[in-house]
Formats: structure tokens, sequence, C-alpha cells
């Protein structure tokens, strides 16, 4: 079976509001199997171009596209990780994996649901909580449920909006690198949302660095060539170095 071309482009897109240009003229190229991060202040429309990818909303002008289709709304092929991890509280754990799959991979059988939503849970170190409802959860669990779930639709391009914001520094590291050990299985095209700098160095293949509100635009591509994988923090001399010196090239970006 041939892959699907998982590639996104948004061509010359604007977002306004009234009178108002929240977002400028900005074109943006992911290529299929890309982790690409927009980083940038808060307010600069990062979230309404992760929207506008998944289908939830429309550029004012210019065109958004996925699999070189233009985006007419939500589809199967593109998956979300809000902040907010929308779980359905009345579900277990498993139950809402199996929910997602039932909505998104209607032709699977029951005992094919049973089979991935297992092993997503396991993924994520669920398997002793997953008859748990949201409300027996802790924040990091409820976030590795959405997570999950997102993944086991198995959607070619993944879209993360700043899944980790609301953690514990311990938690979020923790899921961050559960994260990385997903896609690194599957490399399918992740754009994701934040506003954490080592966030966005651990994570991504590029960044794409936001410019402020109004008429925000990409002002810098960043590419992030420090090797892979990315489990821990490397020792060595040279990647802690060239780490180091994305770090100061992002802040001072976001600075000024």
């Amino acid at each position: 079976m041939t892959k699907p071309n998982a590639s996104v482009e948004l061509n010359a897109i604007t977002k306004s509001y009234g009178s108002t240009t929240i977002i400028g003229d900005t074109s943006i190229t992911i290529n299929d199997g890309e982790f690409v991060s927009l980083l940038g202040p808060s307010g600069c429309g990062k979230s309404t171009i992760l929207k506008m990818i998944a289908g939830l909303a429309s550029p004012s002008t210019g065109t958004v596209s996925a699999g070189n289709e233009e985006i007419k709304g939500p589809g199967p092929d593109r998956g979300m990780v809000f902040q907010d991890h929308a779980l359905l509280p009345w579900m277990t754990a498993r139950g809402n994996i199996d929910f997602g799959l039932r909505s998104a991979r209607p032709s699977l059988s029951k005992t094919e649901r049973a089979d991935i939503t297992r092993t997503h849970l396991e993924q994520v170190g669920l398997t002793d909580a997953a008859e748990r409802r949201p409300a027996r959860l802790s924040g990091g669990m409820q976030q590795r449920v959405g997570i999950a779930r997102a993944f086991a639709i198995d959607p070619p391009i993944m879209l993360l909006d700043e899944p980790f914001g609301a953690l514990d520094a311990l938690t979020r590291r923790e899921l961050q690198l559960q994260l990385l050990n997903i896609w690194e299985a599957s490399h399918r095209t992740v754009v994701m949302v934040t506003h954490d700098v080592d966030e966005a160095i651990l994570l991504s293949d590029r960044v794409l660095v936001m410019s402020k509100s109004p008429e925000a635009t990409i002002i810098t591509d960043i590419p992030v060539n420090l090797p892979r994988p990315r489990h821990e923090l490397s020792e060595d001399a040279s990647v802690e170095a060239e780490t180091t010196a994305l770090r100061k090239r992002m802040l001072h970006l976001l600075e000024h």
C-alpha cells in the first residue's frame, strides 16, 4: 500500500477579524514526515494557523493544503491534540480511545479496535489505568490518553496545540520523550504549536518563528540539525554547543 502524501502547505494566507489583520501574508511548506514547531509570542496566531490546517478555521485570503489537496474542513487525515485533553468524562481511558477509533475508522472490527487501543495505552504507559475515567486520572495521565487517542487513529498528519503547556516540568519532559518515541516509530508529519524554546529544540526538525501580532508572520525558518534519537540531553560537547546556540538565537528573535 502506497503511503499517502502528508505534506502541508500554506500559500499566501492571511487572517483578519474586522479591520484588524491578525496574521499577515504567510507561506509555509512542511514536508512529508517532518516534525515542525510554530514558536512565537502569545497572540501571534500560532493556534489559528494550526486550526486552519485542521480545517477548524479558514484563512481570510490564500489557501491551505494537505497532501496537495486544498483543506475545506476537518478530515481523518489530520489528528489533533489540544492543550485541554478534551476527553469524554463518562468514558474510561480505554473507552475514549475506542470511541475515537469508531468515529474515525469505522471499518475496523471490534477486535482490531481493541488491539490498537491496547497497543497505544502501552505506548503511553497507561495499561494499568485503562479502566479509569478522566476524573480519576492526573493531568499528565489525561494528556497521555489524548495523545494515545490521536495517534491510534493513525492520521498521516498530527497537529499538537501546546499539548504539554499545563503540565509540571517533570511530567512535561516525560511526555515529550514519550511523544518522541511514538513519532520516531512512525515519522508521520507533525505540526506543533509551542511557546517553549527548549521543547521546540528537543522535538523538531524545523522551528518556524513568528513575529508579534497584528500582521504576524513567519520571520525565520530554523533547521534543528541535532542528531536523532533525542531521548535524553546529549553529553556530546558539540551537540550541547549547537543546542545552546539554537536556544540563544530563538530567544533573541522572540525578545526582539
